[in-house]
């Protein structure tokens, strides 16, 4: 008896050692994917704000010396029409050149917060439907979340819109953003082509794109989940984020675990 006894305790205390050492495994895992991912953040501002201050102002002062031309020329003048042309294309550029700038680091969002954020994302969405994109959110306007989790949160959010408008071809988009308990949930409904769970995950194991794949390791580090459902016409996705409650400075942090 004294024997099992004794072999059931080493028996328990073995496997408790082991999930102890895979939970601090996984631990040491998510704290070098979140290294990374900060280090990437950085690099990517460093990149965007020289691209921005360089290239940027390169083009801008040629775009404004090109209209100032066009607008000194007559326009039955032999070359108004090259030159209306080169302008065209110097104020597109312009345009994609701060969209670029915008997408690889959210600035807005860190000047103005996520709530702010979402809505000016919702306003550029619906300019790309046929319908109507809404968002209702169940939160204060002061609501915040630290730096890093809100970057997290935006940025999923950002790459789910951006694979409805691809893939679903949706008429209509609904946001709504809430806080359920201890997370902050947004829910995504639409009426385009839908995806379940179950293609979610073989997406994220087939797929060679880089954008679900960018979603996994933030949820990963945030701790966060995604849910697919669909339903008879169209279908929802819902992004679960775990938060607690403010903290001293007004800031919603993310729970440990």
């Amino acid at each position: 008896v004294l024997v099992i006894i004794l072999f059931l305790f080493f028996k328990r205390k073995t496997l408790f050692l082991k999930s102890r050492y895979e939970l601090e495994l996984k631990n040491k895992e998510l704290e070098k994917m979140a290294t990374v991912v900060q280090s990437l953040e950085q690099e990517r501002t460093k990149i965007s704000r020289n691209i921005h201050d360089e290239v940027g102002a390169i083009l801008t002062l040629a775009l404004h010396g090109m209209k100032n031309i066009l607008n000194r020329m007559k326009k039955d003048s032999e070359f108004y029409e090259d030159v209306y042309f080169s302008v065209d294309v110097l104020d597109q550029s312009v345009v994609q050149l701060r969209n670029i700038v915008h997408a690889m680091v959210p600035h807005y969002l860190m000047k103005f917060g996520l709530l702010k954020s979402l809505k000016r994302l919702t306003e550029q969405t619906n300019s790309s439907l046929e319908g109507d994109c809404t968002l209702t959110a169940n939160i204060n306007e002061n609501f915040k979340l630290d730096e890093q989790l809100e970057i997290h949160f935006y940025s999923i959010t950002l790459e789910l819109i951006n694979n409805l408008l691809k893939h679903a071809k949706p008429m209509y988009v609904q946001l709504e953003l809430t806080t359920c308990e201890n997370s902050l949930v947004l829910s995504i409904q639409h009426d385009g082509i839908a995806i379940n769970q179950e293609d979610y995950f073989y997406l994220l194991q087939h797929t060679d794109g880089m954008g679900l794949e960018s979603v996994s390791h933030r949820l990963r580090i945030i701790s966060g989940e995604l849910h697919y459902m669909r339903k008879d016409h169209g279908g929802s996705i819902e992004l679960y984020v775990p938060i607690k409650k403010f903290s001293k400075t007004n800031t919603y942090v993310e729970t440990e675990e």
